[in-house]
C-alpha cells in the first residue's frame, strides 16, 4: 500500500533549490540584489570556470551580524517581510528568503560579514546546507560569499549546465540587467580571462555605455518621460534605422527590478509596428516606476515575472511614451530630394556624414588629420526633386480602382498601360509637365534607378519605392462593398482576456461588416465583410486579437495589412523590370506622393532610397584626403 513519506528539510532544500537556482547566472542575481538591499553602493563579483567551480561577491553594504548568520541561510529567513499584508508596499529587490538556503543546500558556501559599528568581522561555512565551520574574521563592514562546486551533491542538475563558456555568457547577460536596473551602484564582474565589465555608479545613460559600448549607446534616444496616473515611464530606445535580429537587446525594468513582461514587450513593439521591417527588432532599455501595490513580483521564486493589477493601464503608459519619442525624432524629416544647391559644404556633410566637417583648407591651416567618415545612409530630405514651382494643370498619374485584396492584376495592368501610354503625355496644351530640374543617369542591374542632381545623386529601389506609394493608395481608397453571410456560423474559442476584448470592440465590428452575436459562452460570426471572406478566418482573428491591448482605434486596412502589403508588392514594378528613359521619368512621377515627397520605406520597412554627395564619392576615390 502507498505511504506518505514527509521529506526531510535536506531534501527538499534541495527540490525547491531548482526554482530558485537554475545555473550560475541565477546564483549571481540573487547574492547581487542582497547586496544592493543592504545598501551596497559598490559590489564585487569574481567568477571561475563560469561560476561553476566559484562565484565571489563582496560588497560595502550594511552586513550581517553575527547572531543573524545562522538564521539567515534558513529556510524562508527574510529581515524583508515580516507579515503578507508587507507585498503591498515592498521596495526590495529580495523577500522570499529562499536564495541563500536554496544555494546552500546545493554547493559549499563561505560568508564573511561585518556590520557597521561591529569590531570584528564573522565567518561561517556550509557544505551541502550544513554548517561545518564558524570562526572571526577579518574585513571592512559589508559581505563577502562564495560559492564553490554548485550542484557538486546534485549530479542530475549538474550534467544540465553548459560548458563553462556559455555559462559565463548567462553570468555576463545577467550582470549586464542588474547593471542597467540599478545604474547608481558601482558593479564590476571579473573572471579568469580579466574583466569582463566594469560599471562605475551613475546615471542610466552612463550604464548604458558601460554595458553596451558608446558605438551600441550612441544609437539610443531617451524615451520622452511620461506619467500617465501614477505609472512613470522613461529609459532609452533606438533610432528606427538602427535594429536587431533578436530581442536579446531589450530589458524591462520595474520598480529597479529586471523583468520579462510580454504586455511591455508587445507596447515598444508596437509603437513602432509602422517603421521597423519584419522580423526586426527595436533595442531598448524601459524603466518604469509605479506604486507597488499595483504590481507582484510575487509570481515565481525567481522574481523574473510580474502581474499588474491593470496590464491596460501599463501597456498605453508604455505604447505612448515610446511611440511619442519615435514620432517626435522623425518629425523634421522629410523624404524627398533635398534642394542641394542651397546647402553648403558643411551642412552637406553634416546631414550625410553626421559628423562635424571642415574644409580642406582648414584642416590644412590647422595640422589636424582630415575627419574620418563612416560611409551610411542618414535621413534625408527629398522633397524637391521637381520644381514644384510651376504646378500642372493636370497631372497624370497611376490611378487606382477600387481597392480589391486579392486581385492585383487590375493594378499591374493599369501602371502598365499607364507607363506605356506616350500619347497620353504629348499634348502639352493640356498638360504643364511638372519641372524635373535633375538628370536621370539611367538605370543599374535593372532594379536601381539613379538620378543625379546638383552635389548629390539618387540610388532609388524602384521596387520598394513604387510598392510603398500603391500600398498607401490602397489604404486610402480601401472600402467594403458588401457584407459575405457564412453558410456554417464560425465560432470563436476565446480566452478570457480574448472574450473581453471581443466584447469592447463589438460594435465596432459592427460597423465594418461583422454579423458577431455574444450568445452567452460563446462568439459566433455569422456575417464578415467582403473583404475577409476569402481569408482564413482562423489566421484574420488571430490577428486581431495580437491587438487586444492596443488603444489606436480598429480600422480593417490595419489587420489586413500583410495582406495589402502582398497586393501592392505583386502589383508594383519589379526589380529586373529594364525600362526606357521616358519610362523612368514617368515611374518618377507616380512615386512623388501629393506633397512631392518620396517614400523613406517599402510597407515592409525596407528603404526606398539612398543618397551620397559629392564629397562622399570624392572621399571615397581619394579625391580629399
Amino acid at each position: 500500500m502507498a505511504k506518505i513519506n514527509l521529506l526531510e528539510p535536506k531534501v527538499f532544500n534541495m527540490l525547491a533549490a531548482g526554482e530558485v537556482v537554475e545555473r550560475p547566472a541565477s546564483v549571481v542575481k540573487e547574492l547581487v540584489e542582497n547586496s544592493i538591499d543592504a545598501g551596497a553602493s559598490e559590489v564585487y563579483i569574481s567568477i571561475e570556470e563560469g561560476g561553476i567551480r566559484k562565484i565571489q561577491v563582496s560588497d560595502n553594504g550594511i552586513g550581517i551580524e553575527k547572531d543573524d548568520m545562522r538564521s539567515a541561510f534558513l529556510p524562508h529567513a527574510t529581515s524583508k517581510l515580516k507579515n503578507i499584508t508587507d507585498l503591498d508596499s515592498l521596495a526590495t529587490l529580495g523577500f522570499r528568503g529562499e536564495a541563500l538556503a536554496s544555494i546552500a543546500s546545493v554547493s559549499e558556501i563561505t560568508l564573511v560579514s561585518k556590520s557597521r559599528g561591529a569590531e570584528v568581522a564573522n565567518k561561517i561555512v556550509l557544505h551541502g546546507g550544513q554548517v561545518s565551520e564558524e570562526s572571526v574574521a577579518s574585513r571592512t563592514d559589508g559581505t563577502t560569499i562564495t560559492v564553490e562546486n554548485l550542484f557538486f551533491n546534485t549530479p542530475a542538475r549538474l550534467k544540465f549546465l553548459k560548458k563553462a563558456v556559455r555559462e559565463q555568457r548567462y553570468v555576463h547577460d545577467m550582470v549586464k540587467m542588474l547593471v542597467l536596473a540599478n545604474p547608481q551602484v558601482s558593479i564590476s564582474l571579473t573572471c579568469e580571462e580579466g574583466t569582463l565589465l566594469n560599471h562605475r555608479s551613475g546615471e542610466l545613460v552612463d550604464a548604458l555605455y558601460s554595458v553596451y559600448g558608446a558605438k551600441m549607446a550612441d544609437n539610443l534616444m531617451p524615451i520622452s518621460p511620461l506619467q500617465d496616473r501614477e505609472i512613470k515611464v522613461s529609459g532609452y530606445t533606438s533610432k528606427v534605422d538602427y535594429t536587431k535580429p533578436n530581442r536579446t537587446y531589450q530589458t524591462i525594468i520595474v520598480n529597479s527590478r529586471p523583468v520579462e513582461d510580454q504586455t511591455i514587450t508587445t507596447a515598444v513593439e508596437k509603437a513602432y509596428a509602422e517603421f521597423l521591417m519584419k522580423r526586426t527588432y527595436p533595442m531598448f532599455v524601459v524603466d518604469i516606476v509605479m506604486p507597488f501595490e499595483d504590481v507582484d513580483s510575487n509570481v515565481h521564486p525567481s522574481k523574473t515575472e510580474v502581474r499588474f493589477r491593470d496590464k491596460h493601464a501599463v501597456f498605453s503608459a508604455v505604447y505612448h511614451a515610446v511611440h511619442d519619442t519615435v514620432v517626435e525624432s522623425l518629425k523634421n524629416v522629410k523624404f524627398g530630394f533635398e534642394s542641394a544647391d542651397t546647402l553648403s559644404d558643411k551642412d552637406l556633410d553634416d546631414i550625410f556624414l553626421n559628423t562635424e566637417s571642415k574644409s580642406e583648407e582648414i584642416v590644412k591651416n590647422s595640422g589636424l588629420d582630415a575627419p574620418k567618415y563612416d560611409y551610411y545612409q542618414s535621413k534625408i530630405d527629398t522633397s524637391s526633386l521637381y520644381n514644384l514651382t510651376h504646378k500642372p494643370t493636370v497631372k497624370h498619374e497611376f490611378s487606382l480602382p477600387n481597392a480589391k485584396l486579392n486581385d492585383s492584376t487590375a493594378y499591374e495592368a493599369a501602371f502598365e498601360k499607364d507607363l506605356q501610354n506616350n500619347d497620353a503625355w504629348a499634348d502639352e496644351s493640356s498638360v504643364q509637365p511638372v519641372v524635373f530640374d535633375g538628370k536621370i543617369v539611367g538605370q543599374i542591374f535593372d532594379t536601381y534607378i539613379v538620378v543625379e542632381r546638383d552635389n548629390l545623386v539618387y540610388f532609388i529601389d524602384q521596387h520598394a519605392a513604387h510598392e510603398r506609394i500603391l500600398y498607401d493608395r490602397l489604404v486610402d481608397k480601401f472600402s467594403v462593398e458588401y457584407v459575405q453571410s457564412l453558410l456554417i456560423p464560425y465560432k470563436l474559442n476565446l480566452t478570457a482576456d480574448e472574450a473581453e476584448y471581443i466584447e469592447s470592440v463589438l460594435d465596432k465590428l459592427h460597423e465594418l461588416g461583422f454579423e458577431i452575436e455574444n450568445n452567452g459562452s460563446d462568439f459566433l460570426v455569422n456575417a464578415v465583410p467582403e473583404p475577409v471572406a476569402n481569408l482564413s478566418l482562423d489566421k484574420f482573428f488571430g490577428s486581431l486579437l495580437k491587438d487586444l491591448q492596443d488603444e489606436k482605434p480598429l480600422k480593417l486596412t490595419d489587420v489586413l495589412r500583410d495582406k495589402l502589403c502582398q497586393t501592392a508588392c505583386k502589383a508594383a514594378i519589379k526589380g529586373g523590370d529594364a525600362l526606357s528613359r521616358e519610362q523612368i521619368e514617368r515611374v518618377l512621377k507616380n512615386y512623388l506622393d501629393e506633397n512631392g515627397n518620396l517614400p523613406s520605406q517599402c510597407p515592409h520597412g525596407r528603404p526606398c532610397v539612398v543618397a551620397f554627395t559629392k564629397t562622399d564619392i570624392e572621399k571615397m576615390f581619394k579625391r580629399i584626403v
